[in-house]
C-alpha cells in the first residue's frame, strides 16, 4: 500500500492515537465494519469524512486526498504524519525493496535516466559511468559519446519528435568509450504527461547488447558466406515443417526456379506451382515414401519457368522427425540436372523429361 493514501494515513493515525475501530465507529455513528472497509481503502462519504477528521483532529482534505491537495488547494498549515511502527515497516519495506531493485538493476546492467522537460534536467542512474564510460549531466554530454553515424538521426530533433508525439520508442544506437571502444546501446524511452496530458519528464532504460549485435553480425555473415557457396554451386534448398505447414526457401531455389524472392513459396503445396503438371504426380510419390520412411528420395523432375520454359531439375530431399518434437521435416537441395544425373539412379518423374 502507498503511504500517500487515505487508508494508510487512517490506519498510521489509529496507531498513533492508540485507537480503535470500535471508538472510531462509535464517535462517527457508523458501524465497525464500514470503519474497517475504510482502513482496507474502501471509499467514505463527505459527511462521514468529516466527522472522522474532526474526531481524529485533522485537515479533513489531507486525511482524505494528501499534502499535494492541500498544497494545490493553498490551505495553510501542514500535516506530518506521526512516525509508528506501521510507518516504520513501511519505511523499511520500501528502502529493502530499493535495495533489491539497484542491485538487481546493477547486475543485470541496466542504467535509468529521467530528463525533467520543465527544468530541463537530466538525472542517470549511479551506474551510468559503468555502461557509457563516464557520467552524463545534460543532453549535450550525451551527444558527445554518441557515434557520429548514428548521431544522424538520434539527436534533439529526434528527441522532440518523441516527445511531441507521446509514444514510446526503443533506439539502438553506438557511443564511442573513451578508451575507443564501440559499445552498442539499447535504449527503451517513454514520455510522461501531466493531467492535462502535457509532457512534463522523459524517462528510459538502457542497456549493454554489444554481445547480441555481434552474434546477429557474425550469423548474418555465415549466411551471407552460405548464400553465396550456394549461388556459386547452383544449389538451391528449402525445408518444409509439416505440421505447420512451414516452408523456408533460399534465395538460390528461387533463382533456380526464376521467382521473385519477395514473392517466394510459404506453404508446401506451393511448390507443385513450379514443377511441369505431368512431373507432380511422381514427384510427390516420391516425397510421400521419404516422409513414410523418415529416409532420403533424389528424383527428376521439369522445372516450369515463369517464361513459360523450364529447365530439369534433380531434387534430393531427406525426412526426419523435427528436434523439439514429433513432427516431420522435410529439406531438400535442388540445382540444374546435368547429363551424369541420368546416370546416377535417379529417373525423370515422367517419361520424356528429359
Amino acid at each position: 500500500m502507498s503511504e500517500d493514501t487515505f487508508a494508510f494515513r487512517l490506519k498510521v493515525l489509529l496507531e498513533h492515537k492508540k485507537l480503535s475501530l470500535q471508538q472510531v465507529a462509535d464517535a462517527v455513528g457508523i458501524s465497525r465494519p464500514a470503519v474497517h472497509k475504510w482502513t482496507r481503502g474502501g471509499e467514505i462519504d463527505y459527511s462521514n469524512l468529516r466527522r472522522l477528521a474532526a474526531f481524529l483532529d485533522v485537515n479533513w482534505v489531507w486525511l482524505r486526498y494528501g499534502d499535494e491537495a492541500v498544497r494545490d488547494l493553498g490551505l495553510a498549515g501542514t500535516t506530518e504524519l506521526p512516525m509508528t511502527d506501521l510507518r516504520r515497516r513501511y519505511t523499511a519495506e520500501i528502502m529493502s525493496n530499493e535495495a533489491r531493485m539497484k542491485h538487481a538493476q546493477e547486475a543485470a546492467g541496466i542504467v535509468t535516466w529521467e530528463w525533467n522537460l520543465v527544468t530541463d534536467e537530466l538525472i542517470y542512474s549511479s551506474n551510468c559511468e559503468k555502461l557509457y564510460g563516464r557520467e552524463i549531466h545534460s543532453n549535450e554530454e550525451f551527444w558527445e559519446i554518441l557515434h557520429p553515424e548514428d548521431s544522424i538521426w538520434l539527436n534533439a530533433d529526434a528527441l522532440k519528435d518523441m516527445v511531441a508525439s507521446k509514444a514510446p520508442r526503443v533506439w539502438d544506437f553506438r557511443i564511442i568509450l573513451p578508451d575507443g571502444e564501440i559499445r552498442w546501446i539499447e535504449s527503451r524511452v517513454a514520455t510522461l504527461l501531466d493531467d492535462a496530458s502535457r509532457p512534463v519528464r522523459v524517462v528510459g532504460t538502457t542497456i549493454d547488447i554489444s554481445a547480441r549485435k555481434e552474434a546477429e553480425s557474425a550469423l548474418l555473415r555465415r549466411l551471407q558466406l552460405l548464400n553465396d557457396a550456394a549461388r556459386i554451386a547452383g544449389v538451391g534448398a528449402w525445408r518444409w515443417l509439416r505440421a505447420q505447414d512451414e516452408l523456408i526457401v533460399s534465395d538460390e531455389w528461387c533463382r533456380l526456379f526464376g521467382v521473385d524472392p519477395a514473392k517466394a513459396p510459404r506453404h508446401y503445396i506451393e511448390l507443385s506451382q513450379h514443377i511441369h503438371p505431368d512431373d507432380r504426380a511422381a514427384r510427390e510419390a516420391a516425397v510421400n515414401d521419404a516422409l513414410a520412411r523418415r529416409a532420403d528420395y533424389r528424383v527428376l523432375y521439369r522445372a516450369s519457368l515463369p517464361d513459360d520454359t523450364w529447365r530439369l531439375v534433380v531434387e534430393q530431399g531427406h525426412a526426419r522427425v523435427a528436434p523439439h518434437g514429433e513432427d516431420v521435416w522435410l529439406t531438400a537441395l535442388c540445382r540444374a540436372a546435368q547429363p551424369a544425373d541420368m546416370q546416377a539412379g535417379a529417373q525423370p518423374a515422367q517419361d520424356g523429361a528429359a
